[in-house]
C-alpha cells in the first residue's frame, strides 16, 4: 500500500512527548460533520473523551498505544472514554497489531479512517495526535507526537480538562 504523501511528511517526526505534551486551548467546538467518529461520541454524551489518532506504520503511535490503553482503564471509572482512530491504514493489520500490543488491556474502540476524512476535518496534521474534549464534547486540549499516558502529571492534567 502507498501511503500519502502529506502523511508520511507528518508522521512520526517528533520524539515522545513529554508529560506536557498535552496542550490547553480554549475550549472549541469539535467538527460537527457526520462520521463514524461523531456517532461514536453520541454514544459517550456528557463524559469526557480522548480521541487518539495513529496507525500501525507509525512507531510512536505504535509506542504510546500500550500507556493509552493503560490510561483507558485507569480512567474507566471517573467515566472517560478513549476512542482512536486509525489512519490510512489497513484494518486487518490495526486488529492485529492491537491483539500483540495490547494482550492484557481492554481492547481500545478503533474508529478506520483509512481516506483520512476524519483526521483533516479534525486537524490532525501529525501522527500520533491527541484531542481531549470535555463532558461537553469541545475540545479543551491537543498533544502531538507519542504522550506518556502512565505519567502522574498527565492524570492531574486531565483532571483539570475535564472537571
Amino acid at each position: 500500500m502507498k501511503l500519502p504523501a502529506l502523511l508520511l511528511a507528518l508522521c512520526c517526526g517528533a520524539a515522545p512527548a513529554q508529560a506536557d505534551g498535552l496542550k490547553p486551548i480554549a475550549a472549541q467546538t469539535a467538527p460537527t460533520a457526520s462520521s463514524p467518529l461523531k456517532q461514536a461520541l453520541a454514544q459517550h454524551r456528557g463524559k469526557p473523551v480522548v480521541v487518539n489518532f495513529w496507525a500501525t506504520w507509525c512507531e510512536p503511535c505504535r509506542e504510546e498505544m500500550p500507556s493509552l490503553a493503560r490510561l483507558a482503564t485507569r480512567w474507566q471509572a471517573q467515566g472517560l472514554t478513549v476512542l482512536t482512530v486509525a489512519v490510512a491504514d489497513n484494518a486487518k493489520r490495526v486488529e492485529e497489531f492491537l491483539w500483540e500490543a495490547l494482550p492484557d488491556q481492554q481492547t481500545l474502540p478503533v474508529l478506520h479512517d483509512r481516506d483520512q476524512v476524519i483526521s483533516r476535518a479534525w486537524e490532525a496534521r501529525m501522527l500520533p495526535t491527541t484531542v481531549i474534549l470535555n463532558k461537553q464534547h469541545r475540545i479543551v486540549a491537543r498533544g502531538t507526537g507519542a504522550i506518556d499516558w502512565d505519567a502522574p502529571a498527565i492524570d492531574k492534567q486531565l483532571k483539570k480538562l475535564i472537571n
